[in-house]
């Protein structure tokens, strides 16, 4: 069994109510409990507000939990190398080069403690860095600075790499790139927590996730099944004919309305009406829908 490299049990965290009572305290967390096994990616997603930032700054030894136990392997005491915490907002000098920026979150971390392994950093050849070596970060794609921030958190070869918010706003081809560095980082031995907004963006990156609402997790999911699927859906002249004519192609289905609808799985819409074309089905109408996503692997609690 890989190992546990963090587990949280009935975690707990309450913000105050500042100075004379200002405001009224907020619970962030509610008695949370999760673990990361080496080589695991475990996601959290939930709305603006849900406690995952907090969660994950607990994770990574930043904040301290009012109640319950964090434990990095099997000790309560954070070090250095335990966790390396990456917000989504990571401030990065865009004057300078990708080699220089590197370099520079290496000596910061030299200048507070001696290196944890000392030898050459292969994360850059490893996260096909090198070739942007030369490069300024302001020269970069939002994909691609985030992913030179990831390399510079693992100079210090931590054992969980915490992630705020790195796949919201990126495109699906920039989502993939992170996702590939994803992968290759677990692939290693690291375990990865990543926060994310939308559910449906850990599709395909994390082994399994949780939904955080009002500071609980209500449910754990398979991101697989947690992701809106597209299908193309088509208006012809005689549906069950073509529904028979395409499925020698792809997995099409004729439904009451008389409507052919297509999934889009590993297709585009224009392949599948290119199918159409190929097979002389005569299309009046198309339009893609969006199929809602999977069942919960654990059902929500109420409330």
């Amino acid at each position: 069994m890989p190992e546990l490299l963090l587990s949280l049990d009935d975690v707990g965290k309450t913000f105050g109510a500042g100075l004379g009572g200002a405001r009224a305290p907020v619970v962030a967390l509610d008695g949370v409990s999760a673990g990361v096994q080496a080589g695991e990616i475990v996601g959290v997603a939930g709305a603006h507000g849900a406690g995952k930032s907090t969660l994950l700054r607990i994770a990574a030894g930043l904040l301290r939990a009012d109640r319950g136990t964090v434990r990095w392997r099997e000790s309560t005491d954070f070090t250095r190398h335990a966790a390396a915490y990456i917000p989504v907002d990571v401030a990065m000098h865009a004057f300078l080069s990708v080699r220089e920026a590197l370099r520079f979150a290496a000596v910061q971390r030299e200048l507070r403690d001696p290196p944890r392994r000392v030898g050459e950093n292969l994360w850059p050849a490893r996260l096909d860095l090198a070739s942007r070596f030369d490069r300024r970060l302001g020269e970069l794609t939002l994909a691609e600075r985030r992913v030179v921030a990831i390399a510079a958190a693992l100079q210090e070869a931590p054992d969980v790499l915490v992630l705020d918010g790195v796949l919201d706003g990126l495109d699906p081809a920039s989502r993939r790139e992170v996702r590939r560095v994803l992968h290759i980082v677990a692939a290693s031995g690291a375990g990865i927590l990543i926060a994310a907004a939308d559910l449906g963006s850990l599709a395909g990156v994390a082994h399994r996730g949780a939904l955080l609402r009002g500071g609980r997790i209500v449910a754990w999911i398979d991101p697989r099944h947690a992701a809106p699927s597209a299908a193309l859906e088509l208006a012809v002249g005689a549906p069950r004919t073509a529904a028979a004519r395409l499925r020698r192609h792809v997995a099409a289905a004729c439904r009451r309305d008389g409507a052919v609808r297509v999934p889009l799985a590993d297709r585009s819409a224009e392949d599948v009406l290119a199918l159409c074309r190929a097979e002389g089905i005569r299309v009046l109408r198309s339009r893609v829908v969006t199929e809602p996503p999977g069942r919960w692997t654990v059902p929500p609690t109420p409330g």
